[in-house]
């Protein structure tokens, strides 16, 4: 794990970028220091650069959602979200059914957000006992406690009603405070003897569908997040190379505490950055 200050330390090494966007780029809320001006100077690098999210939301409100944050659209290459991928594995039928098309569908997560299931290509249902499957979006902790979704989703798992998991983190960053996401309330549906599939990082599908929307011919690709299970444990099986931003998760950690806190997770970055720097 080398420790690196800047981004123009490595950059000559690898032609394309999959970056994560939460908790790399920004707090859900603004930017953090350096990063709009640090895409702009990746990409006048000449190399390509793919926003790669758990986010249950699809690439379009993914890509508004940064312009409103002050992100230039013209510094990316494309947005890769695990709403996106995880609505065209059910619409190619990669998954079976009762994932399809047309299907009676729950989904679960801040009603405030437009998720990628949220769309015609649906009957959605409000209930999820009434659902053909349940699909975990997002979170709206914490307005709606563990407890209540506990409640909530009891009857369906008792009734085997499957489930979708379209992001996987198991904490978001919400007004400055970590809380329960999606994949902690897929979790729990487990727990209470659901059976959730999972699409999204850590899971290989994202990162190999990334890696074909670049248009490349082989070469070295790098994966920036900040999560040693999600980002950096899920890109080593595909012989990606990766480099950890020290979120505010982490920021406060020495380097040996962090490297344990890697190793634990299978994630040990080849790289590692206080904060995203040019």
């Amino acid at each position: 794990m080398k420790r690196i200050a800047g981004l123009r330390e490595i950059a000559d090494q690898f032609d394309l970028f999959l970056i994560e966007q939460f908790g790399v780029l920004h707090d859900g809320v603004a930017p953090y220091p350096r990063t709009i001006d640090g895409l702009a100077k990746i990409a006048a690098y000449g190399r390509k650069i793919i926003i790669l999210t758990n986010s249950g939301k699809c690439a379009a409100a993914n890509r508004a959602d940064l312009h409103a944050l002050g992100f230039s659209g013209s510094c990316l290459s494309g947005i890769v979200s695990s709403g996106d991928v995880a609505l065209q594995c059910v619409k190619s039928g990669i998954l079976g059914p009762p994932f399809a098309a047309g299907a009676a569908v729950c989904v679960i997560g801040d009603p405030d957000d437009h998720y990628a299931f949220s769309s015609d290509d649906f009957e959605l249902v409000d209930q999820p006992q009434d659902a053909a499957f349940l699909v975990f979006a997002g979170s709206d902790i914490p307005r709606v406690s563990l407890r209540a979704y506990q409640d909530a989703l009891a009857s369906p798992a008792r009734a085997h009603v499957p489930a979708i998991c379209i992001n996987p983190d198991i904490a978001t960053i919400r007004h400055g405070e970590i809380v329960p996401a999606a994949g902690a309330i897929a979790r729990l549906y487990e727990d209470l003897g659901g059976a959730v599939e999972y699409i999204g990082k850590p899971h290989l599908l994202i990162f190999a569908h990334a890696i074909a929307s670049a248009e490349l011919q082989p070469g070295a690709r790098l994966v920036m997040g900040d999560s040693p299970h999600h980002d950096v444990a899920g890109a080593r099986p595909m012989g990606l190379s990766t480099l950890q931003v020290q979120s505010e998760n982490y920021r406060h950690l020495p380097k040996c505490q962090l490297l344990r806190l890697c190793d634990r997770s299978d994630g040990v970055p080849d790289f590692v950055i206080p904060a995203f720097a040019w």
